[in-house]
């Protein structure tokens, strides 16, 4: 299969070539930066609404010095499903100068190895 040539088409490429089956569902990371947590916290309402099902974390980075918006959603890494949540993540994020910030997930050996501890 080949993808876009973008950041999304370069990721999916790289999880296919480690041997990652992309037509099985995975948990996926959105990751939203805010400058402050009054915004982030603004923000998870309008994306909780677009996304009922997903899990949402605002936690401050301390790499960053910035607050973190983790949307967590079981999906399979599809490309256009992925620019999907993506743009209502922007969408939803913007009024409140949030910026994307990739998203990505556990490689399936790593899941395995949480689940056994």
């Amino acid at each position: 299969m080949t993808f876009p040539n973008d950041a999304n088409g370069e990721l999916l490429a790289l999880m296919q070539g480690e041997g990652i089956d992309l037509a099985q569902a995975y948990m996926l990371d959105f990751y939203v930066l805010f400058g402050s947590e009054k915004q982030g916290q603004l923000a998870v309402d309008g994306v909780r609404s677009q996304f009922p099902h997903a899990a949402l974390f605002l936690n401050h980075s301390e790499e960053t010095g910035q607050w973190e918006l983790r949307l967590q959603q079981e999906m399979v890494p599809d490309y256009d499903a992925i620019n999907g949540v993506e743009a209502k993540l922007a969408e939803q994020c913007r009024p409140f100068k949030g910026k994307l910030d990739g998203w990505g997930m556990l490689e399936p050996e790593d899941e395995l190895d949480d689940e056994d501890e």
